[in-house]
Order: C-alpha cells, then structure tokens, then sequence
C-alpha cells in the first residue's frame, strides 16, 4: 500500500490549538479535586487525538479503491 502525505486542514489546526488553549485557560482555576486536573489533561488528549486522526483517516481512504466507512 502507498503511503500519502496527509496534513491537518486550517480549521483542524484551529480545533487543536484551541484544545490546546482550553488546558492553559483550566490551569487557572483553583483545584476543587485532586485528580481533576489529570483528568481534564486525559479528555483534552482524547480529543485532540480525534482531531488529528481525521487526517490519516482522509490518507487511509485514499489508497482504497472502495470508500471506507467508519461508524
């Protein structure tokens, strides 16, 4: 299988730095729980992994002669 170049489109470079930005911001509430603060770390990552795979989804489905679905 060929391997294609796959890249991040603006507005998911954008999602991701915002992501991204929404940790910065978190870190300046007080701590209410202890483990609060990994676990908002752990759902930032979950999403931000969403969002970057979005692309190697979209590099996937080009090397296939039928369309890929994902459920």
């Amino acid at each position: 299988m060929a391997c294609t170049a796959a890249e991040l489109t603006v507005q998911e470079a954008k999602v991701a730095q915002m992501l991204g930005e929404a940790w910065n911001e978190y870190l300046k509430l007080p701590i209410e729980h202890p483990m609060e603060q990994k676990e908002f770390c752990s759902a930032i990552h979950a999403c931000q992994n969403i969002v970057l795979a979005r692309c190697g989804v979209r590099a996937f489905k080009s090397t296939q002669s039928v369309p890929l679905e994902i459920e």
